[in-house]
């Protein structure tokens, strides 16, 4: 008879001692068995332990890339900060221009428009971010296109400062002060409806509303021309600059100088009122370069009354 190794598993309970008969061909099948139960416990685990790994890595990724978003929206903040400083420099800028009679930077031109191939890799980073609402790449952007502003803002200052500083008699002659340091702008230069006809005219300066006995200042050095009643305008002011400049102050409560009198930029000249043909107190302001009206607003080199 062939012989076959067989397998025996006895152990004891209570009773009566057991035994358990494999056959080799058993014993092997036992073993694979085994072997694929314990596989597939370890594959289990492993996927069990990955997951939890991988949530915590997403949680910890969330919260990275919120306050990633949270330094993004400040950046954002700030560049639009730099932007409205930038905004008032290019009005400075503007009235500084016209003060050292240089012309004024094209509105074409201060677009500063660019060609070539656009290079920034942003959109791979901008994938990443939950917020659809702000993207790397657009901040890049704005970042160069103020790197550009600011360098032109530059240029322009340079520009400005060698062309007045051999001419200082000129400048100091020339408009570009406030003429009161209270006080808004109530009417501007340019066509309106008359605030007493009713009727559409053309107001060749600007009212600035301002409480009555408020100091008005010559905005440039000069002599004084007249100083009297005017009809319409009331109590009035006339200055004579020289290099073709000359400013006119109406609608005076109180006239502090006359005519002849030397002035100098930011002295007092007057007071505001409410005489002549006039609603309420306010000071009517306007500048003249060889008799033509010019804006005020672009002669205010210590920028514009709020």
């Amino acid at each position: 008879m062939k012989k076959q190794s067989r397998f025996v598993l006895i152990w004891n309970t209570k009773r009566t001692p057991k035994s358990v008969s494999l056959s080799h061909r058993q014993l092997i099948g036992f073993g694979v068995v085994s072997v694929i139960l314990f596989s597939i416990v370890v594959i289990i685990s492993i996927n069990v332990f990955s997951d939890i790994i991988y949530k915590t890595k997403v949680v910890r990724l969330q919260r990275n890339n919120s306050k990633l978003v949270g330094t993004l929206y400040d950046l954002k903040n700030r560049i639009q900060q730099i932007e409205s400083e930038i905004q008032i420099l290019a009005e400075k800028d503007q009235a500084l221009r016209t003060y050292a009679d240089l012309p004024v930077i094209d509105k074409d031109i201060r677009k500063l428009g660019i060609g070539g191939k656009y290079t920034f890799q942003g959109d791979e980073i901008d994938n990443l971010l939950p917020d659809g609402n702000i993207k790397v790449s657009d901040l890049a952007n704005d970042l160069d296109r103020l790197t550009r502003e600011i360098k032109l803002e530059r240029i322009s200052y340079e520009e400005i400062y060698n062309a007045v500083k051999h001419r200082s008699p000129q400048i100091k002659s020339t408009p570009s002060i406030r003429p009161v340091n209270t006080g808004y702008i109530s009417d501007g230069y340019g066509y309106r409806r008359d605030p007493i006809s009713g009727t559409r005219q053309f107001h060749y300066g600007i009212d600035i509303s301002s409480p009555t006995g408020t100091p008005v200042y010559a905005t440039a050095d000069g002599v004084v021309r007249s100083s009297n009643r005017g009809g319409t305008y009331g109590k009035i002011v006339k200055i004579d600059h020289g290099y073709g400049y000359s400013t006119f102050y109406a609608h005076l409560s109180k006239i502090v100088v006359k005519p002849g009198d030397v002035v100098k930029r930011g002295q007092k000249i007057a007071e505001v009122g409410c005489t002549g043909r006039s609603t309420a107190s306010h000071l009517h302001y306007e500048i003249r370069q060889y008799d033509i009206n010019k804006n005020p607003l672009d002669y205010y080199f210590t920028g514009y009354i709020r």
